[in-house]
């Protein structure tokens, strides 16, 4: 399961910055940028946050990622 790769998916159609969609669910960019390039794994709260600043259910991340691998 790619997360990372379905995070930067749905960052880039909702025409967010990696800088933006950190600030927005409230997590360091240096952070994001981990997640993104699969260095760190979410936690659920961090899913939580990053759907929230997404608009969208968490489980959309989840599928996103299912469909890339």
């Amino acid at each position: 399961m790619n997360i990372g790769q379905a995070i930067i998916t749905i960052r880039k159609e909702k025409n967010l910055s990696q800088e933006q969609l950190a600030f927005e669910a409230g997590i360091s960019r240096h952070f994001m940028y981990r997640l993104e390039n699969n260095l760190a794994s979410p936690t659920i709260k961090t899913l939580e946050k990053l759907s929230t600043a997404l608009n969208i259910r968490p489980s959309a991340i989840l599928l996103e990622a299912e469909k890339i691998s």
